[in-house]
């Protein structure tokens, strides 16, 4: 199977290189203080971790270096992984319960600009499609980065910020993206077509504009034909940009033809007795080369590792620790709204 994006867009436009080898019921996010991983000083020189609250004050973001993406944190919770709905694809099911634990994830996905200090400090290589002048911006998303690459990056953060910086797994990437919503879309997906447009870049009238054989296009207009800057479109309701559009993101995990046998604790489900190797790796939320189907949340694809191409990229994580138990006789206390303790 391949995305939506690279099986319907002409090759010459996507510039896809394939390889050879190759419902919620979790709580609110809360930014609390749940490791040292996230509220402590970075070490490394010329760092030092800054925080940010989003216009309402709800929520809470950090960086660690003013190189490195802004991050949320989450305190972990159960959720529903998958096509709740019935509306999916075979691979989107079984439902199956998913326990998360303490994790950050990027505010948005991982920008051209933030990917080139990568590359300028020699970690990195060179992204393998240039974007179009109107795309070429250090605020819009890095695309044209195979799996490897997206993983030599997180590598060079864990050295630039001597925190545990990773791909986010499969499990973690659906918990942020739904931020407890159960249907398909964080908005109003009775009227997908004609809102989309507000929420979410996807293929639009402004995109058909450009490319005519894009027949497929959505009859809204989002104002941009291809990618769009990081944080153009409303955050869902766990303060997370573009989770649902723009470019589809690399995560951690192996493909598997449908979710039996998947982990139930949040880790990334890798082949059985591998080196941490397979065919292809999974790609969620749909880009700007996809009309409103392929941007539901329970969707996925997969690629080989070696694949690139214009509508995929990818947004990091960050390890936490999970905070202290309470006494045995102590009650559990209420969750606190997000936000209400910056990491």
């Amino acid at each position: 199977m391949t995305r939506l994006l690279t099986a319907l867009i002409p090759s010459a436009l996507l510039m896809l290189i394939a390889s050879a080898d190759a419902a919620p019921v979790a709580p609110a996010p809360v930014p609390a203080k749940t490791a040292a991983a996230a509220g402590d000083e970075a070490s490394a020189a010329g760092c030092s971790t800054t925080r940010t609250r989003s216009a309402d004050r709800r929520i809470s973001y950090f960086r660690h270096c003013p190189d490195t993406p802004e991050m949320t944190s989450f305190r972990g919770g159960r959720y529903a992984m998958g096509d709740a709905i019935g509306s999916g694809q075979p691979y989107e099911r079984p439902i199956h319960d998913v326990t998360i634990a303490p994790f950050a994830i990027g505010r948005y996905e991982i920008t051209r600009g933030e990917y080139q200090a990568c590359v300028e400090a020699g970690a990195c290589s060179e992204a393998q499609v240039q974007p179009a002048a109107g795309e070429a911006g250090a605020r819009h998303p890095v695309v044209g980065v195979s799996w490897h690459q997206a993983k030599a990056y997180v590598a060079w953060l864990k050295v630039r910020t001597g925190r545990p910086y990773r791909l986010p797994t499969e499990a973690e990437w659906e918990y942020a993206a739904r931020a407890s919503a159960t249907a398909n879309f964080t908005w109003n997906w009775g009227q997908v077509d004609t809102v989309t447009c507000q929420y979410a870049n996807a293929l639009d009238q402004s995109a058909r504009e450009r490319f005519p054989e894009l027949y497929w296009a959505i009859t809204c207009n989002d104002g941009f034909a291809q990618t769009a800057p990081v944080g153009s479109f409303p955050p869902n309701a766990w303060g997370v940009h573009d989770m649902q559009g723009n470019v589809w993101e690399w995560v951690e995990d192996c493909w598997h033809p449908d979710y039996t046998g998947a982990p139930t604790d949040g880790r990334a489900w890798l082949e059985p007795g591998s080196d941490g190797t397979c065919a292809k790796r999974v790609n969620r939320g749909g880009g700007w080369g996809n009309g409103s189907t392929s941007l539901r949340l329970s969707n996925r694809d997969a690629d080989p590792a070696s694949n690139y191409s214009d509508g995929l990229g990818f947004r990091v994580a960050l390890s936490l620790a999970r905070p202290k138990s309470a006494p045995a006789s102590a009650p559990t206390p209420a969750a606190p709204a997000a936000g209400t303790a910056a990491p």
